[in-house]
């Protein structure tokens, strides 16, 4: 991936087209302005020559006629009767400059324009003899090359002061990016008082840049409570005794848990970065840009989803789970969740072995989510093939739900790690498919607030076996 700065490639871009138009507007100049002069030079001479018919039909003798011909950086030559005569050599009398242009002559038919060199020359056949006026072009040449160098040094200003002002405009239009960028480099740092601010959040940019503070002030928010939370939990523990040991090990966890966070959001943080370095910089097609807006949106429903899972989290650690708790045929609810499961693991075999009705008192909701991450993690680790068994029973007086697959299982000293937050045991797995690393943590919380217990067992043959147990609804 190139990394030149997209400063010094708008500016390099701009001062090149303005190079090229400048140097096509002085060529154009030059040629148009030349071609103009040499132009009325040829004119003047042809004038000349047709005042030269009006002084010989005056009667004015051929040196005379001549003499009044010359002057102005004209030569004149008049052949006639055999004789040549020129136009005086002499300096011009102050106030004398030639004829200039006559009051009213027209061109008289039969005027030959030769060029000899720098040299521009005028034939005409005056009065039975022959009449040849000539001019130098050097100072045409002259006023040109003058032109030129005018043009070059106004040029080489206009692009230093253009550059100069362009560097400090793209500076100003980089900034929010800029902005963007040493903000997220602030968050992977432990930063999270900074906001953007978009003064217009219609733009590309402007809702990016919103989306960006939205998601940081939920997790500022998700760390405000977590971070409460922990010192309740903290104060609740300690004793005299342990005091010290407590508040060590509420410290750890909390900066494991941002460390955690952290880590988890560098993801979607720097696809967002990306995303917006490149709606900036390359300024893509509506094709592309709509592609990019789309996978903005996505990582940071990804943050969102992180910070959701946190603030359950924190409610269930604070015993707020907000349930609504009510009698319910938990047999009816496994049965649907097995159904959508096997939906979505087609190639997998689901046995399901319930008892007709077991009733418990519960939120729907709740105990639909921990059979679900049961049966879809269970569905995850299993490859394609294999098998997921689920049972339902009344087992001592409560409800008993065991899901057992027949996936690669979970190692014996990791059977009650897998429980804590942010543990992967395959950390490819889960990122693959968006998981936080909190599905079991919040599984366990959701059924300890049920007034029930799950737990990672010993597989009866092989894979996994997690067991879920509730109570039952009273009669």
């Amino acid at each position: 991936m190139r990394t030149t700065s997209l400063r010094l490639r708008v500016v390099a871009a701009v001062l090149a087209m303005l190079t090229i138009v400048l140097v096509t507007v002085g060529i154009l100049i030059n040629v148009v302005l030349g071609g103009q002069l040499r132009a009325d030079l040829q004119q003047r001479l042809i004038d000349r020559a047709g005042y030269a018919q009006i002084l010989a039909e005056e009667g004015l003798a051929a040196q005379s006629l001549a003499n009044r011909l010359t002057g102005d950086d004209v030569t004149v030559t008049y052949s006639v009767g055999g004789d040549t005569v020129y136009g005086r050599t002499d300096p011009t009398p102050r106030g004398d400059r030639g004829p200039g242009a006559p009051p009213h002559a027209e061109t008289v038919p039969g005027a030959v324009v030769t060029q000899s060199g720098d040299r521009l020359s005028v034939t005409q056949t005056v009065a039975g003899g022959t009449l040849t006026l000539s001019s130098s072009e050097a100072g045409i040449d002259a006023a040109l090359a003058q032109l030129r160098t005018i043009e070059v040094v106004a040029g080489a200003l206009t692009i230093v002061v253009t550059g100069l002002l362009l560097t400090g405009v793209v500076g100003v239009a980089l900034r929010p990016l800029t902005r963007m960028t040493e903000l997220a480099l602030a968050i992977t740092q432990g930063g999270r008082g900074g906001r953007l601010r978009p003064s217009n959040p219609r733009t590309e940019i402007g809702r990016t840049a919103g989306a960006f503070d939205d998601m940081l002030q939920a997790l500022e928010t998700a760390e405000n409570t977590s971070r409460q939370a922990a010192a309740d939990a903290q104060a609740a523990e300690i004793t005299a005794r342990d005091a010290a040991q407590v508040a060590a090990a509420a410290e750890e966890r909390m900066r494991r848990l941002l460390a955690d966070v952290s880590h988890e959001l560098r993801t979607p943080v720097a696809g967002l970065q990306a995303s917006a370095e490149t709606l900036l910089r390359d300024n893509p097609a509506r094709a592309e840009r709509e592609s990019l807006t789309v996978g903005m949106i996505q990582q940071t429903q990804r943050a969102a989803r992180l910070v959701d899972d946190l603030l359950l989290m924190t409610r269930l650690d604070q015993g707020d789970e907000g349930a609504a708790f009510e009698p319910l045929d938990l047999s009816a609810l496994t049965r649907d969740v097995v159904a959508e499961q096997r939906m979505l693991g087609a190639s997998r075999e689901f046995d399901l072995a319930v008892a007709a009705e077991v009733w418990v008192s519960g939120d729907a909701q709740r105990l639909a989510q921990i059979v679900t991450n049961l049966l879809g993690n269970a569905r995850t680790a299993t490859e394609p093939g294999g098998s997921i068994r689920t049972s339902l029973a009344i087992v001592d007086g409560t409800a008993r739900l065991e899901v057992n697959d027949s996936g690669a299982g979970v190692p014996a000293p990791d059977r009650e790690r897998i429980f804590e937050r942010f543990v992967r045991l395959d950390p490819s797995r889960a990122s693959n498919r968006g998981g936080s690393g909190l599905g079991l943590s919040i599984a366990r919380a959701l059924a300890r607030a049920h007034g029930g217990t799950l737990e990672c067992l010993e597989p009866v043959a092989t894979g996994a076996r997690f067991a879920l147990t509730l109570p039952l609804a009273r009669a």
